[in-house]
């Protein structure tokens, strides 16, 4: 039987595009002060699970999160991975959902809205469970019996979340929301369910 690998993932702090409801997963804003303060409250969420390692995805945001990550449980950062990434929104990168629907009559609900997948140069859906498909796959490859906090986006953890819990429904993916899985023998085990930070 295979020893599995432990995942704690969580969505990045806050930024400013977030604070004022923008979509913009191509975007490389810094976390703002509000952000700063979610990775520190997320730190202290996953202190007592001897975790090892943060890597990220390769946005600002996201290893600016997995930094404090690290200090706060003086655990390394070990780079980041561009396979972590948000959503690409295409022509609704930067805009609010009213705007979207002005401009496209597409009604954002959430960040794996189907409807924006008709946009030019936006992700499909099915490419962004590929992905994390393909992630799951590395973290058993490369981590094998490790305990790794992992940090991505808001449609990178809501689908991975929609496949852990086996609905496709999903869930609220707000700032530093998290939750913590394993994964053995090629399965998705909740250790631990959605957490998330407001404010």
């Amino acid at each position: 039987m295979e020893e599995g690998v432990t995942i704690a993932i969580a969505r990045h702090g806050q930024t400013e595009s977030n604070l004022h409801n923008l979509w913009s997963g191509e975007g490389d804003d810094n976390l703002n002060e509000t952000g700063k303060l979610q990775a520190v409250i997320l730190s202290k969420q996953l202190m007592g699970y001897n975790f090892e390692l943060v890597i990220s995805s390769d946005k600002k945001r996201a290893v600016e999160t997995a930094k404090i990550i690290s200090s706060e449980l003086g655990i390394p950062f070990g780079g980041s991975l561009r396979i972590l990434r948000d959503r690409s929104y295409g022509s609704a990168e930067g805009l609010t959902s009213e705007q979207i629907f002005s401009k496209f009559g597409v009604r954002m609900t959430n960040t794996l809205s189907g409807e924006l997948d008709s946009l030019e140069g936006a992700e499909k859906v099915l490419d962004v469970y590929k992905r994390v498909h393909d992630f799951i796959n590395t973290a058993v490859r490369r981590f094998e019996g490790k305990k790794i906090v992992v940090v991505s986006h808001g449609a990178f953890v809501r689908a991975f979340y929609a496949l852990a819990i086996n609905n496709y429904q999903g869930s609220r993916i707000t700032n530093c929301s998290h939750f913590i899985v394993k994964i053995v023998n090629g399965r998705l085990v909740l250790l631990r369910d959605l957490m998330r930070i407001e404010g």
